[in-house]
């Protein structure tokens, strides 16, 4: 991949010039023909069992209006309708209806964990561009924590499956979930709904109203408020003794520093969102629409859904062992089970209150607050539709976590602040006959902002800092984006092919600020790990550029009105970057240039195909879907948490290869009975990776590779050959829907079940052989009675009924393996206890709502 230096100039001024020029030429057209589509559940209507037009799914996953039946992509298109049947109301919850689909929040770095087809990327730097990113409303979003957004008002969602360089802004390699919100109609609506939740004890309310106020403006106000308990039960004292009492400090005296309990239950949180919608015809070529919306998640922090694991087959946790001769016993509130039981517990207040940023009172917390908005502007002329999205996005996150549960406060401290502008042009052209063309540029200004104070050596403060805190870093990056990109269509008879490509430059300036760590923990504890205290710190910055030109070809031959076969040929890029998340050392201090280039990573690369039929029998009362797909991965960006460190730690792997077909299929076997399946087959594997040892892996275990000779110790294991994490070789879902008329008013009860099938998958970056989730099926089922015109509905909802608590995302426990951990030795060996990650329990909802 080439690389040069350039200045990147303000997009946005240049986009809003040529449509100004566009504008000069624009006159009336036709809408664009919106086809029936087929393959989801509410493809069909319920009334005469055959697909119509107004229920059929249109998508745009090539940015333009098709039929679901129509787009040659490998995709999985979930309506609103579907999502509230199941009360879905978040990105976790979503991956329960997408086969391959792992997510999951986390700790640390982006706070996501969101894999699909087993590529994506952990949540443990920051300074990671998502390989499996968000869209929203037409907003590119990368950074991981957008899981946490409250979802509501949809319409539907995509889920785009391997590289997408062409039509949504930036580049990705992974995949991309793109969800689309209602917008206004030319007629008045409102409704709403509320819900209780039994086991986390959670009430909810949504609300909308739609509609026009003159004939060529329209509006929509929608939102969401949601609060609950939590499902999770805390295990933790009301009052625990802090391993602070086993020494002298400075604060207060001796057995008077203690821990408290953070909460009765876990997992809890209060949410809102808010979004306006308004859309202005200002003319038959001229149209804009503005989406704007704010949201508020506080809840315990992403760690307070850990559990903890112990490590190496043990059933009793591990003592921490932070320096010779110091030992904390494991708690006797936690346990080594998944079983909705841990032990939380906040820091103490004297460590919170002494110059602890983001700590608050102690207590585990999380707050984030994002705000957005969308400017979409259409010009329509007979020749071009030209588009042009305007957006904005930040959000602000502190919070504090404890990944170590009661008994030793492994704690970190965040901020995390984002803010984001990004300026869209395409041009889509319109002429008669067998030629068109797409094209277009794409650019994006970022900023990151993210600051960290660590408390994982419980030790008194010294006179001279008064504070705990082991170390305090800022960190952060100015990411800019540019790219230009295109695509050619020919049509002839049956056949389309469309070739096109997109030409990204990247540049990301990165930094971190060591602000100085405490000098008696440095000096007594762990001499040479971190960095001592020093007058203004250390400065480390990097300027990271790189270009790529990620080609793409589709074949696509249409038969008949009801068949579609393609074949497509496509390449992703990511870009690479610096690690702002790694603990800088005491060498960083005489070697800043070493820090900067351990820290760096490479970008990553995806290369490969895929073929796919869609077909629809029997009138279109049955849609059956197939795709098969190969891919390769160059410098896959991985990413390693090293407990006896407590770094992070970013790295390339050479290869990884996934290969596989999935298939799903709608049959509406009568105007009351419907039912659905989806089964997914990925064989992913590392083709050339040499990558970090686990904690305590001896030399018989595989730690072979790279000696260390200062330490006579291997560092590296082969990854080759292997399965990379959250990479399920199988899942599948299968579920009906079944309507029952009541009476002869209209009314009718809907039942609805969906059982998903997930196999056995390693939930840790090191590969771990304790730490494999094993097989399990979620069981989904909701009965409702609709009264006519569905004026008004009554449901219960089970999410989970099988009650299934699957990890998503591990990471070792510091200093549970001690300090001599015989890692690339010939041991023995100790591994480190994880915490885990744990996805949503079983939920029973009761929902009224109401239309009108």
């Amino acid at each position: 991949m080439a690389k040069k230096s350039m200045h990147l100039k303000f997009f946005a001024s240049a986009g809003l010039a040529t449509l100004a020029v566009a504008l000069l030429s624009a006159s009336p057209v036709q809408a664009q023909d919106q086809s029936p589509a087929s393959g989801a559940e509410d493809a069909t209507d319920p009334d005469t069992g055959s697909f119509s037009e107004s229920d059929m799914i249109i998508v745009s996953a090539r940015r333009r209006d098709e039929r679901l039946i129509d787009a040659p992509v490998a995709i999985t298109a979930v309506t609103g309708k579907t999502l509230d049947k199941y009360a879905v109301s978040s990105v976790t919850d979503l991956s329960q209806q997408v086969p391959n689909l792992v997510a999951g929040k986390a700790a640390s770095g982006s706070s996501a964990s969101i894999f699909l087809r087993g590529v994506g990327s952990t949540a443990l730097s920051a300074g990671f561009d998502q390989s499996v990113s968000f869209v929203i409303d037409g907003l590119p979003m990368s950074r991981g924590r957008e899981i946490s957004l409250p979802q509501f008002d949809i319409q539907r969602v995509e889920v785009l499956k391997g590289p997408q360089a062409l039509f949504f802004g930036k580049n990705t390699t992974g995949g991309l979930i793109s969800i689309v919100t209602n917008g206004p109609e030319d007629y008045f609506e409102a409704g709403g709904k509320v819900g209780y939740g039994f086991e986390a004890e959670q009430k909810y309310v949504e609300a909308f109203v739609s509609g026009p106020l003159s004939d060529s403006f329209r509006l929509r106000l929608a939102g969401r408020y949601s609060d609950s308990e939590g499902a999770f039960t805390n295990s933790a004292s009301d009052i625990y003794p802090s391993p602070l009492n086993f020494l002298t400090g400075t604060l207060g005296t001796p057995n008077q520093i203690n821990r408290t309990r953070n909460s009765k239950k876990r997992g809890g949180a209060e949410t809102y969102g808010l979004r306006a919608t308004a859309e202005w015809d200002v003319s038959p070529g001229l149209s804009f629409e503005v989406k704007a919306g704010i949201s508020d998640v506080q809840d315990g922090g992403p760690t307070d859904i850990l559990e903890r694991l112990c490590g190496g087959g043990r059933t009793v946790p591990q003592p921490s062992i932070p320096a010779p001769g110091f030992v904390v016993p494991a708690s006797p509130n936690t346990d080594c089970s998944i079983n909705g039981v841990a032990d939380a517990a906040a820091i103490p207040v004297e460590v919170a209150t002494a110059d602890y940023r983001y700590a608050r009172n102690g207590e585990l917390y999380a707050d984030f607050a994002s705000q957005y908005g969308v400017l979409t502007t259409t010009i329509e002329s007979n020749m071009f539709d030209v588009t042009g999205i305007t957006s904005y996005y930040h959000f602000k996150q502190t919070d504090n976590n404890v990944v170590s549960g009661e008994s030793y406060p492994a704690n970190f401290t965040q901020l995390a602040e984002f803010d984001q502008f990004s300026q869209e042009v395409r041009f889509q052209s319109k002429f008669d006959g067998f030629f068109n063309a797409m094209f277009g540029a794409f650019y994006s200004d970022g900023n990151f902002e993210f600051n960290t104070d660590a408390f994982i050596l419980p030790f008194p403060p010294p006179t001279a800092t008064g504070t705990f805190v082991t170390f305090k870093r800022d960190n952060g990056f100015d990411a800019k984006s540019f790219s230009i990109f295109g695509e050619a269509q020919l049509a002839f008879g049956d056949f389309e092919l469309s070739a096109g490509a997109r030409y990204s430059y990247e540049q990301r300036n990165s930094f971190q600020r060591s602000l100085s760590a405490n000098p008696s923990i440095v000096a007594e504890v762990q001499p040479g790990v971190f960095l001592p205290a020093f007058p203004g710190g250390i400065n480390i910055s990097d300027k990271f550029t790189d270009s790529d030109l990620s080609p793409q070809m589709t074949l696509r031959y249409k038969p008949s009105q009801d068949v579609t076969l393609y074949a497509a040929y496509k390449q992703g890029f990511k870009t690479g970057g610096f690690n702002i998340s790694q603990v800088l050392s005491v060498a960083a201090l005489f070697d800043p240039a070493g820090a900067t280039a351990s820290g760096r990573y490479a970008s990553e690369s995806a290369e490969g195909g895929e073929m796919g039929i869609r077909t629809l029998f029997l009138g279109g009362d049955l849609a059956l879907n197939a795709t098969a797909y190969y891919y390769e991965y160059t410098n896959l960006q991985v990413q390693v948490f090293d407990p006896a460190t407590v770094s992070l730690i970013a790295d390339n792997a050479g290869k990884l290869r996934t290969q596989g077909i999935e298939a799903d299929l709608t049959w509406r076997i009568s105007p009351a009975f419907s039912i659905r399946a989806a089964a997914a087959y990925n064989d992913a594997k590392y083709k050339d990776f040499i990558g970090a040892c686990f904690e305590g892996q001896t030399i018989a275990q595989g730690c072979n590779f790279n000696l260390n000779a200062s330490t006579g110790a291997f560092t590296s294991q082969n990854y080759g050959n292997r399965t990379p994490p959250k990479a399920p070789e199988f899942a599948a879902r299968a579920g009906f829907t079944y309507d029952l008329p009541i009476g002869s008013s209209g009314g009718r009860l809907s039942f609805n079940g969906d059982a998903a099938y997930t196999s056995k998958y390693n939930f840790t970056d090191t590969l771990r052989p304790d730490s494999v989730q094993d097989a399990y099926v979620k069981f989904d089922a909701s009965i409702a009675y609709h009264a006519p015109d569905d004026r008004w509905s009554l449901a219960v909802i089970g999410r989970n009924l099988t009650n299934e608590l699957v990890v998503t995302a591990a990471n070792d426990i510091p200093f549970t393996g001690g300090l001599a951990q015989g890692t690339g030795t010939a041991g023995p060996g100790t591994v480190a206890d994880m915490s885990a990650f744990v996805d949503n329990p079983r939920e029973i909802f009761v929902e009224a709502s109401f239309r009108f």
